[in-house]
Order: C-alpha cells, then sequence, then structure tokens
C-alpha cells in the first residue's frame, strides 16, 4: 500500500504502513501511547511505556509486517509531526488459527469522532486481505464494553459480537467487560 493524504478536521493526515525509517523515531510512538495512557482511555494498557519498550514493540512489529503475519498502519499529522492514529492486524499463530488475526485501532483523543476511526478499519482491513500469509479468514477484536463509540463503529463494518466475559478489564478501580467481536471475511 503506498501512502495516503486525506483531510479530517481541516488538517492533512497521512495513512501509511510501518516503516524501517519508523524504527529509529520510537519518540513518536511512545508520545503516542503515552499521550492515550495519560487521558485514561478505554485501552488495555494502563501504564506508560518506555522509548526502549516502544523500541521493541516496533522492532517486532515490522519483523511481523515483513514476515506476512501482521499488517500495520500508522496515520500521521505531518505538521504536528505526531502519531496520531495506528491500526493493525496481527496473525493469531500457526496452526489451527493461523486464519485468524487480532486488530487494534486506536485514535488520538482530539481526532476521534471525524471519520479518522473508520478510514482507518478500512484500510487495515484492505490491508490484511492483500498482505497477510496465510490467508485471513477471520479478524477478531476486544474492546470495552463502556466504548461505545468504538463498538458502535465496529458493528458499522459488521463485526458481530461473539461473546462478553465479565469483569476482564481493570478500569480506574473497577471491573469492566470484554466484549469480543468477530468479522468474517
Amino acid at each position: 500500500m503506498k501512502a495516503i493524504t486525506k483531510t479530517f478536521k481541516n488538517k492533512q493526515i497521512t495513512i501509511r504502513p510501518l516503516a524501517s525509517g519508523d524504527l529509529k523515531q520510537p519518540e513518536k510512538f511512545r508520545n503516542f501511547i503515552n499521550s492515550l495512557v495519560e487521558e485514561k482511555a478505554l485501552i488495555s494498557r494502563s501504564k506508560k511505556v518506555s522509548v526502549r519498550q516502544e523500541s521493541i514493540f516496533l522492532e517486532n512489529s515490522f519483523k511481523k509486517q515483513k514476515n506476512k503475519r501482521g499488517a500495520y498502519l500508522i496515520a500521521e499529522d505531518k505538521t504536528q509531526d505526531m502519531v496520531i492514529g495506528i491500526a493493525d492486524i496481527v496473525l493469531s499463530g500457526n496452526g489451527a488459527r493461523s486464519h485468524t488475526g487480532n486488530m487494534g485501532v486506536l485514535v488520538r483523543k482530539n481526532y476521534r469522532g471525524v471519520g479518522l476511526g473508520s478510514c482507518l478499519l478500512k484500510e487495515i482491513i484492505k490491508l490484511s486481505k492483500k498482505e497477510l500469509k496465510p490467508k485471513l479468514k477471520i479478524i477478531r477484536l476486544s474492546v470495552f464494553s463502556a466504548n461505545k463509540p468504538a463498538i458502535k463503529l465496529y458493528r458499522k463494518f459488521g463485526f458481530k459480537k461473539a461473546a462478553k466475559i465479565p469483569g476482564q478489564f481493570e478500569y480506574q478501580g473497577k471491573l469492566l467487560d470484554e466484549i469480543v467481536m468477530l468479522l468474517y471475511l
């Protein structure tokens, strides 16, 4: 996939695959993840990451992408020189589950609700169908039950609720349910 540039919230946003040059800029990615942790976003990570941790994550992600085991998209606001969104689908493993992929989509607070999440979701599904080996047949995601905007977005793309697992996420001292959703390709 080539990089695409679209306008969201009157800002030019570039969406592109993870690149080798990103491995030299772990601070940008750490700042993105840590901004979500700081705002207490409904994500599974609750502690900030170090540059070293993010560097290791980026290296592993790039290897998976190179080996056709993962697809990763980055959304950047070039005027701010910052990462504002990430989407990925990673194959679940080998053997009997090799046809399933786990998906994640994260968007920075000031860029939500303007269509960026929809665009990332559409593009990561398209990219993963084209790139991942073996061929992807099912996309799985996990979402906090309280994250109504995300659930609404996933339903719009055809994801169906497969399970509700009580108390799987601890968020601000409370146990919240995990919703598992599937999309059959």
